[in-house]
């Protein structure tokens, strides 16, 4: 198997396996030059790779772009039989922090939120159900999109969440309020085809029909919390808050993150844990 196929195995797009074989170019270029081989290379000797791309000034966030098709490599490796370990593990440059949504909402705001949009009157029943699952679920728009009925387990009361190319699946526990609102719901819409929450139309709905109705939820919220910016500060805020009440491995779970680096970098959103998280990096600058 080649290593494009195991990409495409792993569910990669085409642009991220041309991205990805873009990059892994020059590690095999340093390789030819040091007359190395990837199946006995060592993690000491991938810092002298990190060294080289720095001497062609290479900026810290293309050097972090390409160890990640690196990482993947010997995952490829060791799935092979080639390798027994990941060298590459955990190897990042020190310095390169993504930036995550600031003015983060609080759990209580939320469910503030989430009580008093219930009680409006000219609200649709589909933002209702909405608005809970990316407050209590922390889903995403795209996956209020891909949620059709046979995705609610009412009775067992969890909603199963499809993964994609860049998520994960998973099956998260619903609030007893979300599981009489679905009911609901479902039953009202029992002759409804195509996605669970998209608007009921005579012509077909268009694919943004569920993107424009959180986007107009997004500006009822703001007349309830000024703060509220949109669907993405929410997970935001969700996730960081999960990360207050379960480890690590359970929130990348919950949040259907492929990798654990995704929930990690929630952690910068405490103050308090800013030195520590920048110390899980690799020391190098």
């Amino acid at each position: 198997m080649m290593f494009t196929d195991y990409l495409k195995q792993k569910q990669h797009s085409g642009t991220t396996i041309s991205t990805y074989s873009k990059y892994l170019d020059y590690f095999m270029e340093w390789l030819q030059q040091e007359q190395l081989l990837a199946d006995a290379i060592t993690y000491t000797e991938l810092l002298d790779f990190i060294r080289w791309l720095q001497s062609m000034n290479k900026s810290k966030a293309l050097i972090n772009a390409i160890l990640c098709p690196v990482r993947h490599y010997f995952n490829y490796l060791v799935a092979e039989g080639k390798r027994a370990d990941n060298p590459a593990t955990g190897l990042f440059m020190k310095g390169i922090i993504r930036r995550l949504p600031n003015n983060q909402l609080s759990q209580d705001e939320m469910i503030h939120l989430y009580k008093c949009y219930q009680l409006q009157l000219q609200v649709d029943a589909s933002k209702k159900i909405m608005l809970g699952l990316l407050i209590h679920q922390g889903v995403t728009v795209e996956e209020l999109k891909r949620l059709y009925v046979k995705d609610i387990y009412l009775k067992e009361g969890k909603v199963f969440i499809s993964g994609s190319s860049h998520s994960n699946e998973r099956w998260l526990r619903l609030e007893a309020t979300q599981v009489l609102e679905l009911q609901a719901y479902i039953k009202a819409n029992k002759f409804k085809e195509g996605p669970l929450l998209q608007e009921n139309k005579k012509r077909k709905a268009s694919d943004n029909n569920i993107v424009n109705q959180v986007g107009g939820m997004m500006r009822q919220l703001r007349q309830l919390n000024v703060k509220v910016i949109d669907a993405k500060q929410i997970r935001s805020s969700v996730i960081t808050n999960w990360l207050k009440q379960y480890n690590l491995r359970q929130v990348q779970y919950m949040a259907g993150h492929r990798y654990v680096s995704s929930t990690q970098r929630y952690k910068l959103n405490n103050i308090d844990d800013l030195q520590n998280a920048l110390q899980q990096y690799h020391p190098l600058k």
